[in-house]
């Protein structure tokens, strides 16, 4: 759990254990231990608070993005190729979600091919206009990205 999750989770806590225990006591003022009405609310703060916290949406998501994406493999790249230059190739198709080339572990040296994630639409938009087009004088082969280990 990140500490920014600790921190509501513990802010919702201490918000309900007041909340709790000012009804409580306003409920049956003279019958319940002071310490038991905190601790009540600190239990009921916790729950509900875990809950606020498990229910709220994650940083950087929203309710109408789409949640399935694809991997593409892009391949016979000019050597020269950038990150810049991919992301301006695939662009025109919709979002980019990340961009990986391969480079030799040795040399350090760009391979010629590389891996772009999209949306799934995207990407299939993406792959049926890319595919067989001339780039800078080489012939893009760009289909979806096996798993490793699929032939």
């Amino acid at each position: 759990m990140s500490l920014n999750c600790f921190m509501k989770l513990f802010a919702a806590a201490i918000a309900a254990s007041f909340v709790g225990y000012y009804i409580l006591s306003a409920i049956h003022p003279m019958g319940i231990p002071a310490a038991s009405l905190f601790a009540t609310g600190i239990t009921l703060g916790t729950i509900f608070g875990g809950l606020l916290v498990a229910l709220a949406p994650k940083p950087g998501t929203s309710a109408k993005e789409d949640t399935t994406s694809s991997n593409i493999y892009v391949g016979n790249l000019p050597f020269n190729a950038g990150t810049d230059d991919v992301k301006n190739l695939f662009a025109p198709y919709g979002e980019i979600i990340d961009i990986r080339l391969v480079k030799d572990r040795r040399s350090k040296r760009f391979k010629g091919y590389g891996f772009v994630e999209m949306p799934a639409a995207d990407a299939k938009s993406a792959i049926q206009h890319l595919d067989g087009t001339d780039y800078a004088g080489r012939t893009l082969r760009v289909n979806e990205a096996k798993k490793k280990g699929e032939e």
